[in-house]
């Protein structure tokens, strides 16, 4: 059977998604990781079947009493699941990943994260059970998290690295002949602890299950961000175009942002733009080059259907020449992996 995939996880994107017990909405009070309409988190993760591939979470429909999870990822899997805020506050079964086969609503799940219960009970015994449901036909395992530490963790908020406190805790489930271990860094708010990392060894599996958060982008219109870097002839990075795995193909989930690139130039007639498409360095140089270049062709040409005039559009492909992060991480290669925009008109 196929396995689910993982998505989910470093959601800091959610910071403070349940901002109090009782009649606390899923708004009130969130401040900048709030899951508003059109924010977006993105993760990078590896399993069995294969190395790095990257999943986005676009939240939706938040209201006082839950919110959607439009879930999609480069190896094609698409899914929508509804979090409901009493599970966050007292569910006891992790749901680690995404399928379209699994229905809309789980009640007693969480997917973000574990939930306030589980996580309080981490903090005051050191210890707390939980089930995790592995599959895309929902297999369930009973287990126990058991606290390792208190510490720091990294987390990227639209480009900017913020320090938020964790618990790492060593996560131990079985049922049957079913058995996994593996280590959870969970956010350290009661309110909110998304699981930000984590890796998994599933018995009869020869590769751990890992995933790492990446970035949060605000729902924020991105058209003044990028105008405003342009018109200062800097060059502007984006993570908003998405492509399938290993392939130039731009994904329908990338459309918004092309939408607000098309904008941007019809409202600035003068310029002209070179798209430099940027890749990790997983696998040959040679084709890393060969893909990046090919991925800035497919943004091109998107451009040019939504109406953009293809000769004021360049392209190039760097490969893996120019890092803006080490290659020896999921998040460093993630980061690495993106499309560059630059005034060419003078």
């Amino acid at each position: 059977m196929r396995l689910i995939h993982h998505a989910r996880h470093a959601l800091l994107g959610v910071i403070a998604l349940i901002c109090a017990y009782g009649t606390a909405t899923a708004q009130e009070g969130l401040g900048a990781f709030m899951p508003h309409e059109g924010a977006t988190v993105t993760t990078a993760w590896a399993n069995a079947y294969g190395p790095d591939a990257e999943s986005w979470m676009r939240f939706a429909n938040v209201g006082p009493q839950s919110f959607d999870i439009n879930y999609s990822s480069s190896r094609g899997t698409v899914a929508v699941r509804r979090i409901f805020v009493s599970d966050r506050m007292n569910g006891r079964t992790l749901v680690l990943g995404y399928s379209a086969k699994m229905p809309l609503v789980m009640s007693g799940t969480t997917t973000l994260g574990t939930s306030a219960a589980v996580l309080e009970e981490q903090r005051s015994s050191g210890q707390a059970s939980s089930n995790l449901m592995y599959n895309a036909a929902m297999a369930t395992m009973p287990g126990t998290f058991t606290l390792v530490e208190k510490s720091k963790m990294s987390v990227n908020l639209d480009g900017n690295p913020v320090d938020v406190p964790v618990i790492h805790a060593n996560g131990r489930f079985q049922d049957g002949r079913q058995s996994a271990v593996g280590d959870f860094y969970f956010l350290d708010n009661k309110n909110n602890p998304m699981l930000l990392q984590y890796s998994v060894q599933f018995k009869g599996e020869k590769t751990p299950r890992s995933e790492r958060y990446v970035l949060v982008t605000p729902s924020a219109d991105e058209r003044a961000k990028m105008e405003q870097a342009l018109a200062a002839r800097k060059a502007y990075t984006t993570y908003g175009i998405h492509f399938d795995f290993d392939k130039a193909s731009v994904q329908n989930s990338s459309l918004p942002l092309l939408k607000q690139i098309a904008i941007a130039l019809r409202n600035n007639p003068l310029w002209t733009l070179s798209i430099t498409g940027h890749t990790d360095s997983i696998g040959d140089k040679s084709y890393n080059l060969k893909l990046s270049k090919a991925r800035a062709e497919s943004v091109k040409a998107r451009l040019v259907k939504l109406g953009v005039d293809p000769g004021r559009l360049s392209t190039a492909g760097a490969g893996a020449g120019q890092p803006v992060a080490t290659n020896n991480t999921l998040q460093g290669r993630a980061l690495n992996r993106r499309v560059v925009l630059e005034r060419t008109d003078r």
